[in-house]
């Protein structure tokens, strides 16, 4: 319930900021067979000069809440657009640390790539390290219908272990609203799906 109350508290902060810039609020639900339904929302935002800030919670571990920081970089060369943001982070809950990360989209008409990834260090227990991506590329059938590919892959740095988990995905987009819907392992008993309800805020500063 505390982390529900802490959500919500920030998204009516970013709802009712004045200064430029634009806001995200994403919640995301993990359903994997009879397991109890886990969900990861993120709140985001971007002033005007690319400075960018996110939050996330049940991320990087389970009862564990992560902010970061870090400052978008875009460009545009003929019809293709990207973006990069490297973000610098502390993780604290049932996993304690920090992180580094780069996230990254390209745009090029209706193709889109997009992809997180982050080194997450534990200050606890250093075997915990570890790397994680999840990577998707996509085409825009239509103005409200996207498809496409994903993966996510776990390497844990000290065992040398790597999980690589494979999936599809398809989403909706309604104005400002995002629906993406993923599966994951779709062929074998381990897999599950991960349902995605967004929100894009644009923010204005009030004129005199």
């Amino acid at each position: 319930m505390k982390s529900k109350i802490i959500f919500i508290s920030v998204y009516i902060a970013l709802c009712s900021t004045t200064v430029f810039g634009q806001a995200g609020v994403e919640q995301y639900y993990y359903v994997q067979g009879k397991q109890p339904v886990e969900f990861v929302p993120i709140v985001s935002f971007e002033t005007s000069n690319n400075w960018y800030t996110e939050a996330r919670y049940n991320y990087e571990e389970k009862n564990t809440f992560s902010l970061y920081a870090g400052k978008k970089f875009s460009g545009e060369r003929k019809r293709l657009m990207y973006t990069l943001t490297p973000i610098v982070g502390a993780v604290a809950g049932d996993f304690d640390g920090g992180s580094a990360g780069l996230n990254t989209t390209v745009e090029l008409k209706k193709l889109f790539f997009s992809s997180q990834s982050q080194y997450t260090f534990s200050t606890q227990d250093p075997m915990a390290d570890f790397f994680f991506s999840w990577s998707e590329v996509g085409y825009e059938v239509s103005s409200w219908f996207y498809l496409g590919l994903s993966l996510q892959h776990t390497q844990m740095l000290h065992a040398n272990t790597a999980l690589f988990e494979h999936g599809a995905v398809i989403g909706f987009e309604f104005g400002r609203w995002s629906i993406p819907i993923y599966s994951f392992n779709t062929f074998d008993n381990s897999r599950y799906f991960v349902l995605g309800i967004n929100l894009g805020i644009e923010t204005s500063k009030k004129t005199p």
